[in-house]
């Protein structure tokens, strides 16, 4: 075996404040910032924290849901047990399939966001390599096992958190006049504003891959729950001071640095290299979170003979090295192409599509599971079920079609819609024509 680990299991170690900072992580990206922006747009000006306030508080509801179908079945396969126990095998594939990828968009654009970043306030260095170093120094902590990788999770995640919150008190004081802002006037566009404001929270249910490695899997509803209300906080306040200093957002609509423009207007020198380091803690929450939680997933898709056993080889630190590669590179390549065409907006509406169809199902599963294992044990259960559940499920089904079809660019075409639909078909092909070859391999390995 040579490196890899004889014992196939994950290590059960991980504390409570990780579930927080993981749940937290690959939320908290950079592009939520340009997000910010267009929810802004959408919302009418100062109101866009409002937008950003019911998405959080409809995504309490989607993690309510994933809280009781996580203890129901604790596992690094999450969503596609789910949905197999739920629904069938076919669509648990296809559906798993998609939800992984969209941890790849979401650190593919946030690369973007990064480039841009530090292009912007270190131009002697290529944009691009900046880009290869977080990926490379996140991929190689990951791999020296949970506990380094928690560590690093932690100490980022409360950092960005609590220094986004600060820094954007401070705008929002330092500004004048605040009097005569419009803080709850909505926008024409208010529907959109909150589909959109939905790509915020986007990746806060990726710490239930984790399940396998928490010292109790309990503490995934709580970290989930915690995780919302930091960032429901966090980006509220970040929003409002984008508006407050920016109060005809439009005008950041084609930067791809908002955030170092808010803090260069609002607090000079000093904002604009806050913000700088802010978005390097968010990249490497975003980084390190996402291969962190994908990485299990894959783990757990090769175990379940969906992917190549290849992909289910842990080394001799426990970790599935040979998944975290194949998503370390993936990224990398899919970042690279974003930075170079320029092209992130539709990662942003694909993204929140994905997401939001994803909460839908959730609320799908629920009470699906409560029908067909009445009896067995659920440590957390979702409020007013099954009206709650089934609201919840039509709410997000409609936030996500908006989202899929927000159009993006200048000829004003869903763009969104086509990659994800493009997505579906790349999925299908796999299950149909190169699934059953990677399962009869293994099995005649077997034999």
């Amino acid at each position: 075996m040579g490196r890899l680990a004889v014992q196939n299991s994950l290590s059960r170690v991980l504390p409570l404040r990780t579930a927080v900072s993981s749940s937290a992580g690959l939320a908290s990206a950079a592009i939520n910032f340009l997000a910010a922006v267009e929810v802004a747009e959408y919302a009418g000006g100062q109101s866009a924290w409002l937008a950003i306030l019911v998405a959080g508080v409809l995504i309490v509801f989607a993690g309510a849901n994933f809280s009781e179908l996580n203890g129901l079945f604790p596992s690094a396969a999450a969503i596609r047990v789910w949905i197999r126990r739920g629904v069938n095998d076919q669509f648990s594939l296809a559906s798993s399939f998609v939800y992984m990828l969209t941890v790849v968009f979401v650190i593919a654009a946030d690369a973007f966001v990064l480039g841009h970043t530090f292009s912007r306030a270190v131009p002697t260095i290529p944009a691009l390599l900046w880009i290869v170093a977080l990926l490379g120094l996140v991929t190689w902590s990951n791999s020296r096992g949970i506990k380094v990788a928690g560590i690093i999770q932690d100490s980022n995640a409360f950092v960005l958190l609590g220094t986004l919150m600060v820094f954007s008190v401070l705008v929002i004081v330092a500004a004048p006049h605040l009097g005569q802002f419009h803080y709850f006037s909505l926008g024409h566009n208010w529907f959109e504003a909150v589909a959109l404001g939905i790509f915020i929270f986007v990746g806060f249910e990726w710490v239930t891959p984790l399940a396998e490695e928490f010292q109790d899997f309990r503490a995934i509803p709580q970290g989930m729950f915690i995780a919302l209300g930091l960032i429901a906080i966090a980006f509220g306040l970040f929003s409002l001071a984008l508006t407050v200093a920016f109060p005809d957002a439009g005008v950041l609509a084609h930067s791809f640095v908002p955030q170092l423009l808010v803090g260069l207007k609002a607090l000079g020198p000093l904002g604009f290299w806050w913000m700088v380091f802010v978005t390097l803690t968010t990249a490497m929450t975003t980084f390190n979170g996402g291969l962190l939680s994908a990485s299990r997933f894959v783990y757990a898709l090769a175990r379940e003979r969906a992917l190549p056993a290849w992909f289910s080889r842990l080394n001799k630190r426990l970790v599935p090295q040979n998944a975290l590669m194949a998503l370390a590179i993936t990224s990398l390549v899919l970042a690279v192409l974003v930075y170079w065409s320029g092209q992130y907006l539709f990662l942003i509406n694909a993204g929140a599509g994905v997401e939001s169809l994803m909460y839908a199902l959730s609320s799908v599963l629920v009470m699906s599971l409560r029908r067909r294992e009445p009896q067995r044990r659920r440590p957390f259960h979702v409020i007013g079920y099954p009206v709650v559940p089934g609201i919840v499920g039509l709410l997000f089904l409609g936030l996500g079609i908006e989202a899929l079809l927000t159009p993006t660019g200048p000829s004003g075409f869903p763009w969104g819609m086509v990659f994800f639909l493009a997505i579906i078909v790349a999925v299908s092909i796999y299950i149909r024509w190169m699934l059953p070859k990677v399962r009869q391999k293994r099995a005649s390995r077997l034999a």
